[in-house]
């Protein structure tokens, strides 16, 4: 049902319908925003005191606000429609999972086209087995980077260590002079 909604040629005509109908009620929308408008300045305008008058204008009031509302939920109602009846004839389609680049779409509709999507994918797996390998390169020669500082800062901490000893040792020998 909905793959026959979205390819039929009588589905697209109602379609084109509701979008007709669409923009008559954005209209209609406009002209009961103006009334409602018009009713409420017309309203701080006069000053009644005439019962009848009075509920006259509220009357009015309430007619533009109503027609406001009902073209207003309407019109959202349709953009509603509208919506979603273009997602689900991408998601029929498949544009929805090509766009989202998820997972490949194999096609086959000839008899070439397969071999063709076999060899595209092929190299592909070729280009990506060829990225991994790079990786594995990087990730070695990162490796024995680490190691080569660790060592350096090994052999580092051993020179300080020993330039400490032999300043002790200086000290030690120099005080021992200033006392005698």
């Amino acid at each position: 049902m909905i793959t026959w909604s979205s390819r039929s040629v009588v589905a697209q005509r109602v379609l084109y319908g509701v979008r007709i109908a669409f923009g008559f009620i954005l209209l209609l929308f406009c002209d009961a925003v103006m009334r409602l408008r018009k009713v409420d300045q017309e309203k701080h305008k006069t000053r009644l005191v005439d019962e009848h008058a009075l509920c006259q204008m509220r009357v009015q009031q309430f007619y533009a606000q109503r027609n406001t509302y009902l073209t207003g939920i309407t019109m959202f109602l349709g953009l509603i429609l509208i919506s979603t009846h273009s997602l689900i004839a991408q998601l029929v389609s498949g544009d929805g999972i090509a766009e989202a680049g998820s997972t490949p779409r194999l096609t086959t509709s000839g008899p070439g086209s397969s071999k063709a999507e076999n060899e595209r994918l092929k190299g592909q797996l070729a280009d990506a087995r060829k990225e991994l390998d790079e990786l594995k390169k990087k990730d070695r020669d990162m490796e024995t980077l680490k190691k080569q500082a660790d060592s350096s800062h090994k052999e580092y901490m051993r020179l300080a260590d020993e330039c400490e000893g032999l300043r002790k040792k200086l000290g030690a020998a120099s005080e021992s002079k200033k006392d005698a």
